[in-house]
């Protein structure tokens, strides 16, 4: 009978809610649990992901004790739906003192900020002429954010308002359904405080996520890992992460959302058509579809991390420097793509009118994919894939004068030099482009590619009025004689001919080797003894002389070289060769001081040789010669100063460095002082140059401020 009243005793004591004494292992096990789950608590309170209504019931459940002895805790359950939580005393269900803490800006909002903003709001960046600058340091960080709020109405905060739509010049990074604008606009509604702190009790609105999000930095996103895929027992879950989803891992299977804003922001600049690295495998349009297929295919499947894509970026034989430096966060959100990119083919990339497609990895259905964010970069999408961009410039001149540009002699000059625009179409799905400026028909050209993207060795094919490849910069800009664009004295300004070409590129990790072959519409001479002009004497179309060439690049650790030829006959029994050796050292970034300079040289030697009877031969045989050196110092990157000096003789005598019998004004040399800087698409210069001549010194010296908007 003794054993039947012990049951029945056991029984109405868990019936009362009474759990018998734990034992002392218990209690040591409960005591580091609870020490664990502390830990998780803060960390989650910390990011803003704490759901503070979720509390335990009133009733405690009992430890339960298995047969052998290990204790198991059991997560205390949660109230049901839509009954107040009866935490103590409190008629409203609260317990006296009890609140909602604040999301913390350093392990939180700053972070968040560094992945997504801070490409252009740093110092040097496009946007570091804005109130919005990022240096990098939490406490400096939120004095700077924190002009940008309003606590009173938090949805209508700058900060918000900017990167959630088309006032920002980077598009709506965090649209207004986006989980980082939910966070960051909880933590603006809870007071934009330093730390986490107290705050009201109303609980903390942070929609479910669906695809990762970078909101923790490096170093502690093992430990938020931990706390979103094993909640602690009793910690209540958080309702923001999935359990099988990591919160702090990049956006690894969404192109569209997580690794094109960076690819616009850090790398279209110049990685875009008509920019200087338009001749490269990454050419970047602002249809997702198509800078997605461009960009795999500069994945390596079998060393992600040794990417093109990555090592170029991060500084290895990049023009442009360490654009995304190893150890920086974007550089880990492209990283953590590439691992997941190299594995999974794209399910969709297509173009369909204005919008550009998403493409769709094979994991993800279309209707979870988030919407493709508005494009950052410069230009205007048309309908039928087709893409706008120009560039025009005003400029105001002192000329006619001799050391002083502001003395008597000097005349004022008001001029336009560029007013082009560019009208182009790419398509991942299309091999055939098309690049036409359409102002003044400048140049135009139809191109096929022969080879896919994702190939070593790509070959593409173009025809029309082609920028003729000679050189290292061909659109205007050659140096040659120590003046460029519009100065130009040697070389057309824009030397674009009819004719045919076809581009060859190789690329082997930090090796890149390019190959320009064409056969353009050619020089011819008036007569048998003139002198060759360089600038203009072309043969008519409807009796056009051939004229073909090559020209070779290379690039390796930041250093470029090419070397270009060209041949042509020219009639009476005379010919063209011309050759050019240009070499580029770009901004070696991971060096001290070197790392803010940058320099290029380069010479042109044209020679005109052959003839029949009483032509050519020697003392009849020319050249002209034209050499340049330039310099640059970059204090940020939005500002460098330059200096430029070249020489340029024309009709020397074989064999002759420089023929005195032959001197004219147009032999000489020019040295230029400039400074320039750029903000979003507006550059701005200050320009001085003093033209040298050999004999019959002129007043030709200039003095020039230019305004130029690239779109």
């Amino acid at each position: 009978m003794r054993p039947r009243v012990n049951l029945l005793v056991v029984a109405v004591w868990l019936a009362a809610g009474v759990a018998p004494a734990p034992s002392a292992e218990a209690k040591t096990r409960s005591s580091h649990e609870s020490k664990e789950s502390a830990k998780r608590r803060k960390l989650l309170e910390e990011l803003g992901l704490d759901k503070q209504d979720s509390a335990p019931s009133t009733t405690p459940v009992p430890d339960a004790v298995p047969a052998n002895g290990a204790e198991k805790v059991e997560p205390a359950a949660p109230p049901a739906s839509g009954a107040p939580a009866d935490r103590t005393s409190g008629g409203d269900g609260k317990t006296p003192g009890s609140t909602t803490p604040t999301p913390s800006f350093r392990r939180a909002i700053h972070p968040l900020l560094m992945a997504t903003c801070n490409v252009c709001h740093r110092t040097g960046g496009a946007a570091a002429a804005t109130h919005f600058v990022l240096s990098g340091d939490a406490t400096a960080d939120h004095a700077v954010v924190v002009r940008l709020v309003d606590v009173r109405d938090p949805a209508a905060s700058p900060l918000l308002v900017k990167v959630s739509g088309p006032p920002h010049a980077g598009g709506a990074l965090w649209p207004a359904q986006s989980a980082p604008h939910a966070r960051v606009l909880a933590w603006i509604a809870k007071g934009a405080k330093l730390d986490g702190g107290p705050g009201d009790s109303s609980p903390l609105a942070v929609p479910r996520v669906a695809a990762p999000l970078v909101s923790a930095p490096p170093s502690h996103r093992s430990e938020a890992l931990a706390v979103a895929v094993t909640p602690s027992p009793s910690a209540p879950t958080p309702a923001v992460v999935e359990p099988a989803t990591p919160l702090a891992a990049p956006a690894a299977n969404d192109f569209a959302s997580g690794v094109h804003p960076i690819l616009m922001a850090a790398c279209a600049s110049c990685h875009r058509a008509n920019a200087p690295a338009a001749m490269t495998r990454l050419v970047l349009t602002g249809v997702v579809a198509g800078d997605e297929a461009a960009a795999r295919g500069l994945l390596d499947p079998a060393a992600p991390a040794r990417s093109p894509l990555l090592t170029k970026s991060s500084g290895e034989s990049h023009g442009g420097g360490a654009i995304l430096p190893v150890g920086d966060p974007r550089h880990d959100v492209l990283l953590a793509w590439a691992k997941h990119a190299a594995q999974t083919p794209v399910a969709s990339a297509s173009v369909a009118g204005t919008a550009p497609a998403i493409a769709v990895a094979t994991d993800v259905t279309p209707a979870s994919a988030p919407p493709a964010p508005p494009a950052s970069h410069a230009g205007v999408d048309l309908p039928l894939g087709f893409f706008l961009n120009g560039r025009f410039d005003l400029d105001y001149e002192r000329r006619q004068f001799s050391g002083n540009p502001f003395g008597a002699q000097a005349v004022n000059a008001l001029r336009s030099y560029h007013h082009f625009l560019f009208l182009s179409r790419e398509s991942a799905d299309d091999r055939c482009g098309v690049s036409v400026e359409i102002l003044s028909l400048q140049f135009f050209d139809v191109h096929c590619r022969l080879t896919d993207r994702s190939r070593a060795v790509t070959v593409l094919l173009s025809g029309g009025k082609l920028v003729v490849p000679f050189g290292a910069d061909p659109l205007y800009h050659q140096s040659y004689g120590g003046l460029a664009g519009f100065d130009q004295r040697m070389l057309p300004v824009i030397w674009a001919q009819e004719g045919v070409a076809a581009h060859v590129a190789f690329q082997r990790r930090g090796l890149a080797l390019t190959d320009d072959l064409f056969l353009v519409r050619g020089y011819t001479l008036g007569r048998a003894d003139a002198v060759l002009n360089l600038q203009n004497d072309f043969s008519p179309v409807d009796d056009a002389r051939l004229g073909w060439g090559n020209r070779v690049g290379v690039s390796w650790m930041g250093v470029s070289a090419w070397y270009s030829t060209y041949f042509n006959t020219l009639g009476f029994g005379r010919h063209l060769f011309m050759q050019a050796f240009d070499l580029t050292v770009w901004r070696q970034r991971q060096l001290p001081v070197i790392g803010h300079f940058s320099l290029g040289a380069g010479a042109l030697r044209a020679d005109v040789a052959g003839g029949g009877d009483g032509v050519g031969g020697v003392g009849k045989d020319y050249y002209h010669f034209g050499s340049y050196f330039q310099i640059r110092y970059h204090p940020t990157d939005w500002l460098f100063a330059q200096y430029r000096e070249g020489l340029r003789t024309f009709d020397n005598r074989r064999g002759v460095i420089v023929d005195n019998s032959r001197l004219t004004s147009a032999d000489g040399s020019t040295h230029s002082f400039g400074v320039v800087a750029r903000h979003g698409g507006v550059t701005g210069g200050v320009f001085y140059f003093i033209n040298l001549e050999k004999v019959d010194e002129i007043p030709d010296d200039v003095f020039r401020v230019t305004v130029t908007y690239d779109f």
